[in-house]
């Protein structure tokens, strides 16, 4: 179903069952505790030290698929690799939905300027009991403007609350919006800026899901197309960058050449990062509807359960779309875990080289490459949207010596690094040691290797035929109502539920 706005998707969310309503607790840890907890959306009010109204909408694009299909207007009843195959599918069938400039909309209903600026009227979470400050950028949209060719760009990027009107403000290196900053702060120019607080998630999903499969103008007519509803924007007064109209809080700025402050520790996925001085954005107006929602989460390694999400199937999607444009043939599914930590990819194996081939491209394909610290290429026997089934082909059919590679010198984000002073010893001329951010990825080539006879080199179970024979004869009496099929019995029997292998 359509949906406008933030709004409209939260009363989705109320109608589906999909959102949890709280009141009282307190931004400081409490918001953050709850949102590793909670498998469903949570909207917080009447938190202490802040007016009724003044809320925190807290996972929206939780651990349920069906916060998926809803945020993208589009679902199926297929699992698994079928559904990462249909939503790939699905992208591919893209088509621009330009943004309509208005005069007016709700996010001019309060408008604050010179002192009036208060980033802190909004009640900003302090997400971890370890994190160096209030973050409001978790879940948000910056957009800024290549001053070369003119093209818009909206990231996500984390912003900390340094004082009323300052913001930290962390890019990675490599990341669209680090291009950007670099090309103004090398003309010794000071960067425009719009930052969004409560996105939709149709916005985050275009904001950070790599979406370098799709030719357009800007992220802004993605989001519209995943809505079905075009992006309403207004013209900012100070910037000139566009303002999505039924944002729920937004800010003009601009990052000053020179202009840094200490940012962090922040518990994101990998861990604490470690204080850095980062530029900031100094905000010059601000704009918000009436009883405003500010989104966010918590950044954990991995949550209680071992539960799919719908950005679980997006970057395995996107991963996927992103090889085979690049020409990799014979792929029969992709699964993404951790995020992309880890990156699974089955092919059918057909020539030398082939499935080394296929993890290689995975590992520094766009989606790949930021973050994809581990990339197993298995063969199409073994269902990568299974964990249990990846690492036991891992364990028991690869020889070390031959299936792993390592890469070295690979884009990397200083969220990835376990030893961030590596990064720096490694470069060469380190006139800019910022810069010399680097990983090592791995590829592990758990394929068969294609001369061997593929007739005793292969996975040991009965064949689907045998095991839907059985299971009808003999089905109900091993699986009563309220148990699962065990380990042998193959995904395609059954849909996997809250609990089972990822997708």
């Amino acid at each position: 179903m359509a949906y406008r706005d933030l709004r409209e998707y939260v009363d989705l969310l109320d109608r589906d069952g999909q959102l949890l309503h709280l009141h009282g607790a307190h931004w400081e840890e409490e918001v953050g505790a709850i949102s590793y907890l909670s498998p469903k959306a949570v909207l917080i009010d009447n938190i202490p030290g802040y007016p009724t109204g003044h809320r925190i909408l807290a996972n929206i694009l939780g651990r349920d698929l069906r916060q998926f299909f809803l945020a993208t207007n589009w679902s199926t009843e297929s699992r698994g690799i079928a559904l990462t195959r249909e939503w790939k599918e699905h992208l591919r069938s893209f088509s621009p939905t330009p943004s309509i400039e208005v005069n007016e909309g709700p996010i001019l209903e309060n408008v604050l300027t010179g002192e009036d600026v208060d980033l802190l009227k909004f009640p900003v979470p302090k997400w971890h009991e370890e994190d160096g400050g209030r973050y409001i950028g978790t879940m948000d949209m910056v957009i800024t403007q290549d001053p070369e060719t003119g093209r818009l760009n909206c990231g996500s990027y984390r912003m900390q609350v340094h004082d009323r009107a300052t913001l930290g403000i962390h890019i990675s290196e490599g990341k669209d919006g680090y291009l950007i900053r670099e090309k103004y702060l090398a003309q010794e120019k000071p960067c425009p800026i719009v930052a969004v607080f409560a996105v939709d998630p149709a916005q985050l999903l275009a904001s950070g899901g790599h979406i370098t499969h799709v030719d357009i103008a800007s992220e802004l007519s993605f989001s519209g197309w995943l809505k079905g509803v075009p992006e309403e924007v207004v013209r900012g007064p100070v910037t000139g960058l566009p303002i999505p109209a039924r944002a729920e809080i937004a800010v003009e700025g601009e990052i000053v050449p020179g202009d840094e402050m200490m940012e962090g520790p922040f518990g994101e996925a990998s861990g604490y990062s470690e204080p850095r001085m980062l530029p900031v954005v100094r905000v010059k107006a601000v704009y918000h509807r009436d009883n405003p929602m500010l989104t966010g989460r918590m950044p954990i390694y991995h949550p209680p359960g071992k539960t799919a999400s719908g950005q679980d199937v997006n970057s395995a999607a996107t991963v996927w779309d992103q090889l085979e444009r690049a020409g990799v043939r014979e792929i029969k599914g992709v699964a993404c875990y951790f995020d992309v930590h880890i990156i699974v990819i089955a092919i059918r194996n057909s020539y030398a080289g082939h499935s080394r081939q296929a993890g290689i491209i995975a590992s520094q394909c766009h989606r790949g490459a930021y973050l994809g610290n581990w990339v197993i290429v298995v063969d199409e026997d073994i269902d990568p949207s299974n964990l249990t089934e990846v690492m036991w082909r891992v364990s028991t059919a690869t020889d070390g010596s031959r299936a792993i590679q390592i890469l070295d010198y690979c884009w990397a984000s200083h969220l990835s690094l376990l030893d961030p002073t590596r990064a720096f010893t490694r470069a060469e001329y380190p006139v800019h040691p910022h810069k010399a951010t680097y990983r090592s990825a791995v590829v592990v080539d758990a394929c068969r290797p294609v001369e061997l006879d593929r007739r005793w080199h292969r996975m040991v179970k009965p064949s689907d035929s045998l095991i839907r024979r059985v299971n009808e004869k003999y089905g109900q009496a091993m699986f009563p109502e309220g148990e699962k099929p065990g380990p042998y019995v193959t995904t395609a029997l059954f849909v996997p539920g809250e609990g089972d292998t990822a997708v």
